[in-house]
């Protein structure tokens, strides 16, 4: 039954983003009829609504990106094990690797997050029922515990998938390894090889980042909650104000830096991925000089862009940390020092910028990750079609490509400018209204100036939606290659140990 659900990320995909689209077409009819709705249930159902909705919505679009990584999980794992049934059959003694908990945990991660994020929608509609009904204990109540269970969930996602493209790289660099040595053991007729050490494969620093990522967002509020929640029940009354050092505000930028820190990690497990896809075709291209004995062009440079991932990663990581920073000294002297300076109407667009800085980064990554995986699926063929003529002694063979004068043609860009699109509306969602909030910081806002800013929410989070849409959709197309990747070289494996057995 699981296996049908993670076939369906496309789906789920589409989904969460047409609960995004719906809250930002109710975000623009609650600002266009603000002044008849205004203090009536309507408006108070459409307050909640658009404070959790949209949130959901981003839910779906990440488990939709996760289950299309546990497809290609799953196809990558399916080739390895095809290629070692094949060599089994020649007699090659191979060591079977255990999966580290990361690599059977992550699909749990997901389920658990997404239905973290429905208990939080749930609890949303008690939250609406006690709104509606007057009833401000509960309301405040409801309140403080909602976000810290979205939070939760956010963080099980988002560090669901980080694990999912860590198992990725396992998996990946396992066989980017031992393929090449298997087939030149079968040509030479070995039995024994050495071991690798899986765990030499995973840098231990970008999981340790995963961990703390996963940690900062899951803990932001869950303690605060339950310190909010007593502190308000006991000490209740009308005109209740929450302690500054619980404030929301603070505790919201820490969540958006744990997020910050997993965009980070995300970052650099997709770089690995392309080191490990560039390191396949060096290694193959080497495999087929030696047992074919033919030259071959060595690969292309890096492509500039994978260098501008590493630049993109750290200025956006950098950037939440500055803007967390700053939240944490307005809060901690806005009645002294820093009281006459709006720098808390900065917080959100510093977080806006933060994300697309980082959002930029991981679409690079993913445009250089496509390529090679392109690269990959011209040269495989040709690279099972000279080993197999070697080892039946044919003296055919067939050219290589290895190489491309314009290699970013093979990129999906229009995927890529999508993901520009939607950080340009997360940016746009945020900066006009805190320059709108500075401009009146000493004059006031009008109540028409304020009903305007009930469309950030909406807008940032359809911007955000876009972005994760097409990551999603980044992903479903790698799928696709991966599926054929898989089929080559299941195919091309057994076609040499067919003829390797067949020569003795």
């Amino acid at each position: 039954m699981m296996e049908n659900i993670f076939k369906r990320y496309k789906e789920i995909l589409f989904f969460g983003f047409s609960l995004v689209l719906i809250s930002l077409g109710l975000g623009i009819w609650r600002t266009i009829n603000e002044a008849t709705i205004q203090g009536t249930v309507v408006e108070i159902v459409l307050k909640r609504f658009l404070e959790i909705i949209p949130l959901l919505g981003l839910g779906f679009l990440k488990l939709g990106i996760g289950f299309a990584i546990v497809t290609i999980v799953k196809s990558i794992k399916s080739t390895g094990e095809n290629a070692t049934g094949s060599f089994k059959k020649a007699g090659l003694k191979l060591e079977d690797y255990k999966a580290p908990f990361f690599a059977k945990s992550f699909p749990i991660m997901l389920i658990a997050g997404i239905l973290s994020e429905l208990v939080a929608a749930v609890i949303m509609i008690f939250w609406i029922i006690a709104g509606v009904n007057g009833n401000e204990f509960a309301n405040h109540i409801y309140e403080i515990i909602t976000v810290p269970i979205e939070g939760l969930g956010v963080a099980l996602l988002i560090g669901g998938i980080a694990f999912g493209l860590t198992t990725i790289v396992l998996n990946l660099g396992i066989q980017v390894n031992e393929l090449p040595k298997r087939l030149k053991a079968l040509v030479k007729g070995e039995k024994d090889l050495e071991g690798l050490q899986p765990r030499s494969l995973i840098p231990r620093w970008t999981k340790i980042v995963t961990i703390t990522g996963m940690i900062v967002t899951a803990s932001a509020l869950i303690p605060v909650a339950i310190i909010r929640a007593v502190h308000y029940a006991v000490n209740y009354s009308p005109t209740y104000e929450t302690p500054v050092g619980l404030n929301a505000l603070l505790w919201d930028t820490w969540i958006f830096l744990g997020i910050a820190i997993l965009l980070f990690a995300i970052s650099y497990w997709l770089l690995r991925i392309i080191k490990w896809l560039r390191r396949q075709r060096t290694q193959l291209g080497k495999t087929v000089e030696e047992i074919a004995e033919m030259e071959v062009p060595t690969i292309e440079n890096p492509l500039k862009i994978t260098t501008a991932v590493h630049s993109f990663a750290t200025a956006g990581l950098m950037w939440m940390f500055i803007f967390f920073f700053v939240i944490a000294i307005y809060q901690a002297f806005q009645e002294t020092l820093l009281g006459v300076i709006p720098l808390k109407m900065l917080i959100k667009p510093g977080r806006a910028i933060s994300l697309a800085l980082l959002f930029i980064g991981i679409g690079l990554a993913l445009l250089t990750i496509v390529v090679n995986l392109n690269l990959t699926a011209f040269m495989l063929p040709s690279s099972f079609s000279n080993i197999v003529n070697a080892i039946k002694k044919d003296d055919t063979r067939v050219e290589l490509l290895q190489a491309s004068d314009k290699p970013l043609k093979l990129s999906p860009m229009k995927l890529f400018i999508g993901i520009l699109i939607g950080a340009v509306i997360v940016l746009i969602g945020t900066l006009p209204f805190a320059i709108l909030r500075i401009s009146y910081q000493f004059q006031g806002l009008t109540q028409s100036q304020l009903t305007v800013e009930h469309l950030i929410g909406p807008i940032v989070s359809t911007g955000v939606g876009l972005i994760f849409l097409m990551i999603g959709l980044f992903f479903s197309t790698i799928v696709g290659f991966v599926k054929a990747r898989k089929a080559i070289i299941s195919e091309g494996v057994e076609s040499c140990v067919y003829y390797s057995i067949e020569k003795k």
